[in-house]
């Protein structure tokens, strides 16, 4: 049985967009008119509480007009947590079901799966309804559950546990200002999911609405050391990164950053050892990290596809996003590779990323060489990093090829209905600028090497020579 790692339960994966020259959206406010819509629109969060256990009733449409007339985050009604229900196995059924059929509607990778490991995940579904039918209890239900999820290969999809739900749920207090997190936000405060976790739940804040967009993940503070500063090879300061952390995380990181930067002439190059990050929050290397050290500006353009759904228009609804028809775009053009399976697609972004160099310090901008090790453990958040740094030219990267799946929109979380367990997943099909899948092809090093110690002496090779 395939084990959820630990380290990705503590992850989210919602990444950050910038927004390109073409302005387009989606047309997505055709609504329809019925008694439960209508009574959804006419909810007045001045006159009553908003019960979380109603969000089920709209639709995505309906959903982000109520959504778009908020001027504040509605007040929850919260009933205390109790015993989570024993599930019956027909329960257990609808539960397989609902999760098979968002991943058929949202997941973009079954093309990749069965080219890389041979599986026919939607082709298998008699197969997987059977070894449902059998389970006995929940924990059967939840182990099977867990394998099935675990035939994607893929970090992103998994069945979360305790401590992620109440770590986002708190996140997502604080970050109403999008309508695809504030609808989670709404989901996993339902009692159903309460319930099944033991969580109080939590109220939104009242922050106003904002431009703040979505992460890919999102990374508890669990360490004091993310970053440390290692100038013992004669030349060459490394420094090592374990979490791509959330912005409210990052003094002390920022401290050790700066006293590099304080210090850099000492330096004929910078090494970056980001080797078993899997990820976090995309803002740490494109508001915080990069600004610091480039010199100049540096862009890259990935791109990105969804398939339409329920799911997919939460999403997309964020004005920030440029989106077009796949129908109105010329592929042939772009030079993707594998473009037959994007005829299973029906929204496109250009998704370029620019990163401009903070000229606030004096010492920030680093002039020397800047290496980048990488091994098949980073992923995520930090495999972004790793692309845009190749892709951008702004380093060298060593060691191994990344884990890949960083070019994405972001983490889905959802909620099985009648057990309350919470299920993650990605909807983005991610290109790299070379046209290629990322989550397929991932990101190849420069240079490869076996070790961390042959990487330092190549790149101690490498700056003696140019010295």
């Amino acid at each position: 049985m395939k084990k959820i790692s630990k380290i990705f339960c503590l992850i989210l994966v919602f990444m950050l967009i910038n927004t390109s020259c073409v302005k387009r959206r989606i047309d997505y406010l055709e609504t329809r008119k019925n008694k439960g819509n209508a009574d959804f629109l006419d909810f007045s969060q001045d006159k009553e509480e908003f019960d979380p256990d109603n969000i089920d009733k709209f639709d995505a449409n309906t959903y982000l007009i109520w959504y778009k007339n908020l001027d504040q985050p509605a007040k929850l009604r919260l009933r205390e947590p109790t015993r989570a229900k024993t599930l019956t196995n027909k329960e257990m059924v609808e539960d397989f079901n609902y999760v098979f059929n968002q991943l058929k509607e949202n997941y973009p990778f079954f093309d990749v799966l069965k080219r890389t490991q041979n599986v026919d995940f939607l082709g298998n579904y008699d197969q997987y309804l059977q070894r449902i039918k059998k389970a006995k209890n929940e924990k059967e239900f939840l182990d099977q559950m867990t394998d099935i999820i675990g035939d994607l290969d893929n970090s992103h999809a998994r069945i979360a546990d305790k401590n992620y739900v109440d770590y986002i749920l708190r996140y997502y207090a604080n970050n109403w200002n999008s309508p695809s997190i504030y609808y989670e936000f709404l989901n996993l405060n339902k009692t159903v999911v309460r319930n099944r976790y033991n969580l109080e739940g939590v109220q939104s804040s009242q922050k106003p609405k904002g431009n703040k967009k979505k992460s890919l993940s999102i990374l508890e503070n669990n360490s004091s050391s993310n970053m440390t500063l290692d100038t013992s090879v004669k030349d060459i300061a490394i420094i090592r990164i374990k979490q791509m952390l959330d912005p409210e995380f990052i003094k002390e990181d920022e401290e050790i950053l700066n006293e590099f930067l304080k210090n850099k002439h000492l330096y004929k190059a910078l090494v970056i050892d980001i080797r078993g990050n899997s990820g976090g929050n995309m803002e740490y290397w494109q508001k915080f990290l990069l600004p610091k050290l480039l010199k100049s500006q540096k862009e890259v353009s990935n791109h990105l596809f969804f398939k339409q759904s329920q799911r997919a228009k939460l999403i997309l609804a964020d004005e920030s996003l440029n989106i077009e028809k796949v129908s109105n775009v010329d592929l042939s053009a772009i030079k993707l590779e594998h473009a037959e399976d994007l005829k299973k697609f029906d929204y496109y972004i250009r998704n370029t990323i620019v990163v401009n160099p903070d000229e606030s310090d004096k010492n920030n901008a680093y002039e020397g060489k800047i290496f980048l090790l990488v091994d098949k453990n980073v992923f995520s958040a930090a495999e972004g990093f790793a692309s845009f740094m190749k892709n951008s030219k702004s380093a060298t990267l060593v060691g191994q090829d990344t884990g890949g799946d960083g070019i994405t929109l972001g983490v889905i979380n959802d909620v099985m209905p009648n057990s309350g367990f919470v299920f993650t997943y990605t909807n983005t099909l991610g290109y790299s600028p070379d046209g290629k899948i990322n989550a397929e092809e991932k990101t190849e090093p420069d240079i490869k090497s076996s070790s961390y110690r042959n990487s330092i002496d190549t790149i101690k090779e490498l700056t003696d020579k140019d010295s």
